[in-house]
């Protein structure tokens, strides 16, 4: 068994507004695409406004023409009114500087980047808590 391939995945919490994707091992094109299939059919149900959490804690884009894909899905979150987008990183440096060259060629994308899972939670819990205490 290949043990660089690992399963990604992809999954909302409709109650929370929340998309979650994991990405793990070495992204192909392939795996790329279909992580933007699973990645529609989950929006469906969230409505504007959702936030997105993306465990990138354990990948890396192995293969350039993959890129294009991201692009794709970024573009696709846009569209559908994307809310916060928050990055794990963990201790991947590779990941974050693929990442960040990435999101800097997209406009009004901008994703804040952490270290763990718990960290992207606290952080969204933080924010709809400020705005149900203005509202």
């Amino acid at each position: 068994m290949d043990k660089t391939r690992r399963i990604s995945t992809v999954s909302a919490n409709i109650k929370k507004k929340r998309l979650y994707i994991t990405l793990q091992g070495i992204m192909s094109k392939k795996e790329a695409e279909r992580i933007y299939t699973d990645i529609r059919f989950c929006v469906s149900d969230l409505g504007t406004g959702f936030a997105v959490i993306t465990d990138l804690s354990e990948c890396r884009i192995g293969h350039l023409n993959a890129i294009g894909t991201f692009r794709k899905i970024m573009h696709f979150l846009q569209e559908k009114e994307v809310g916060q987008i928050v990055r794990i990183v963990g201790e991947a440096k590779i990941i974050y500087l693929q990442m960040l060259k990435l999101s800097d060629k997209t406009k009004n994308y901008v994703p804040k980047y952490v270290k763990t899972s718990a960290e992207a939670e606290a952080y969204l819990d933080e924010l709809v808590s400020q705005k149900e205490s203005i509202a």
